[in-house]
């Protein structure tokens, strides 16, 4: 790795003439140099550097000046080859500033495929550079002159290509995949693929890419999750419809367990759910490591509106009195949680089993109880809340004469419960 700071060693007027497009004052600089140079046999001034370790090509390139950047290359080729302290080229330099002119002479001038594939500190190529900052001639001129180019990842694992499509680029992206190239990369940080980032952005980004490599809706990131994982946790439903065309997709866990309809219900997204529900017609079996189904999920996360559209469902009866992995059924995280509405969502159905213990012996009115030990005081005066034990007339008078409410208003119980 190169220090982090060079000896400032460039000339002052070599400096100026380079940093300011003055190319009467460099050919000054160069032919008086070149004099001196020839007479004493002192090292060319052009192998001086800033602070930054930044060659005078460095400079020129940076700055889009393609006359001086002539100049310089005239008097020293292998200035190409230069490094700055971020191991930057010059072309790298000019693929990061847009300036297709300069990129494009510095291509033509390249000694090896090296040249064009040099990386710098974070291990990018002058073609990262281009995408990310957006610079669609400079990315054609690449891919015209080396296409391996585009398989070459940094050092976090990022392709050219998923960059592009991180920054919603749909004509570079089209660049990059635009002919059957086998050794194009489409990899990005954590293992993802650049799908797994399309889902967020574009519908349009999302179909080229499945068109171009139809296995990429398959392939898992480090964390076990599909392109439709991370769709499910978008609001926007395209992206999960596209994806539910391999329906098998639904039924793929993470490292977690977590099927895709479970971060569904996780992140809140009730459309979202609703569709798995619609394709998954076991959504009702799938658990994930915990032993969660996505009752358990969205009543432990508060996401009251899939909640409620669960216990619409006809597999409620199935999930509302299910254990986890340590014994809890929805109601006792309900509970534990002090989820009201919730709580009286879950309570509406006769079936509800009241009675269940946890892995810790405990009731969801014991749960509640302890709650109330713990976590709250009985000064229902100046909060408004208090712990009641139902007593409701009826059919349904022994069910509920132990349902649990909790931190709930008075009003709000009252309603709910003895109207």
């Amino acid at each position: 790795m190169a220090a982090r700071h060079n000896p400032h060693t460039m000339e002052h007027r070599l400096l100026k003439a380079v940093a300011t497009g003055d190319a009467n004052l460099l050919e000054q600089v160069l032919g008086s140099q070149s004099s001196a140079t020839a007479e004493q046999g002192e090292e060319s001034c052009l192998k001086g550097v800033t602070a930054e370790g930044s060659s005078p090509l460095h400079i020129a390139a940076s700055c889009g000046y393609l006359d001086l950047v002539k100049m310089v290359c005239a008097q020293d080729i292998s200035l190409i080859k230069a490094r700055n302290n971020m191991l930057d080229t010059p072309l790298i330099c000019a693929a990061r500033a847009g300036h297709v002119d300069v990129a494009n002479y510095l291509m033509d001038c390249a000694i090896d495929e090296q040249d064009l594939r040099a990386r710098n500190l974070d291990g990018e190529t002058a073609m990262h550079e281009a995408v990310r900052n957006g610079h669609l001639p400079v990315l054609q001129g690449l891919m015209a002159r080396d296409r391996g180019l585009a398989a070459v990842v940094d050092e976090n694992g990022v392709s050219p290509l998923y960059l592009a499509v991180a920054s919603n680029r749909s004509d570079m992206v089209r660049v990059l995949i635009g002919e059957t190239l086998n050794d194009v990369s489409y990899s990005g940080p954590d293992g993802q693929t650049a799908l797994h980032a399309a889902v967020y952005v574009s519908r349009e980004i999302s179909e080229s890419l499945q068109c171009w490599k139809e296995t990429l809706s398959r392939e898992v990131d480090d964390y076990g999750r599909t392109a439709l994982h991370y769709a499910a946790l978008a609001k926007n439903l395209g992206p999960v419809k596209l994806l539910l065309a391999n329906s098998s997709l639904a039924f793929v866990p993470d490292n977690e367990g977590l099927y895709p309809v479970h971060i569904a219900a996780i992140a809140g997204n009730v459309n979202v759910v609703c569709k798995f529900m619609e394709i998954c017609l076991n959504y009702d079996e799938l658990l994930d490591n915990k032993r969660k189904n996505i009752l358990h999920c969205a009543v432990e996360h508060g996401r009251v509106q899939v909640v409620w559209h669960i216990c619409r469902s006809s597999k409620f009866v199935r999930m509302m009195n299910a254990r986890d992995g340590q014994g809890n059924t929805p109601l006792h995280l309900a509970v534990k949680h002090g989820h009201t509405i919730i709580l009286s969502f879950l309570m509406m159905d006769a079936r509800l089993n009241l009675n269940i213990m946890n892995n810790e012996g405990l009731t969801p009115l014991d749960v509640a109880f302890s709650k109330i030990h713990t976590d709250y005081t009985f000064s229902s005066a100046a909060h408004g809340t208090r712990l009641e034990i139902c007593q409701i007339s009826g059919a349904q008078k022994e069910r509920r004469n132990q349902a649990v409410t909790l931190m709930c208003p008075r009003a709000f119980y009252t309603s709910l419960y003895l109207s």
